[in-house]
């Protein structure tokens, strides 16, 4: 895909060895503090690996969005079991540098056609309400809001905010 500054983005299943630069991507949105509810950076690569390998046999789906061969962001469909295993969990980041692209847009289309094929028949998602670029790519995707965790989120600088609740049916 061709994003909105001319560069080219391409997708790729998670693999073990793509790992430690998915965390050093992932670990820079972690410090911003803003939109992902993770506090610590992840450094035990280690413990990753076996993340990695757990979550895959229980039916995780990952994909790592990279641009000129660096990974830019990525997005994983988690799937409940018992009673809610017809529902999977959605879950996006993008490294700063490369928001406002298309990229959130295309992961998150990406995964709704995986679930679907998948044969799910919800994806969920919870979103900070004072993140309004992630409301809207939800929203342009399909998704709706379905509820709301008031105060749910407290930042650093004692200021809070709600956790959305956002779902999409997708229909059989």
């Amino acid at each position: 895909m061709t994003l909105k500054n001319g560069q080219t983005a391409s997708l790729g299943w998670l693999e073990q060895a793509d790992l430690a630069e998915v965390i050093e991507a992932l670990n820079s949105v972690i410090r911003e503090q803003k939109s992902l509810l993770i506090l610590n950076e992840i450094n035990d690569l280690e413990f990753e690996h076996q993340w990695f390998a757990e979550e895959i046999d229980l039916g995780m789906r990952y994909l790592v969005a990279r641009v000129g061969g660096k990974v830019v962001g990525g997005a994983s469909l988690t799937p409940l079991s018992g009673k809610r295993s017809h529902i999977a969990e959605y879950g996006i980041y993008v490294i700063d540098s490369h928001r406002d692209l298309g990229l959130g847009t295309l992961l998150t289309k990406a995964f709704v056609e995986i679930a679907r094929k998948s044969r799910f028949e919800i994806i969920q998602l919870s979103v900070f309400s004072n993140n309004k670029r992630a409301m809207h790519i939800y929203g342009k995707c399909g998704f709706k809001k379905c509820g709301k965790l008031k105060n749910d989120v407290k930042f650093a600088d004692g200021t809070y905010a709600d956790r959305i609740l956002m779902e999409q049916a997708l229909p059989r």
